[in-house]
């Protein structure tokens, strides 16, 4: 598990339930990885979805 000293079984399960927060990544990281791409892409398709 990640670097954290929990030895309740019960405080181990309720912090896995818990979803971790999203990483904030600034724009040029995300075009440097190939990211914005494929935000844009879900973006564009989104309307045209929702028309359909």
């Amino acid at each position: 598990m990640a670097n954290r000293a929990i030895w309740g079984v019960r405080k181990r399960h309720e912090w896995l339930a818990t979803p971790l927060k999203k990483k904030r990544i600034k724009r040029a990281a995300r075009v440097r990885c190939g990211l914005q791409d494929a935000i844009d892409r879900k973006v564009s398709d989104a309307p045209a979805k929702a028309e359909a």
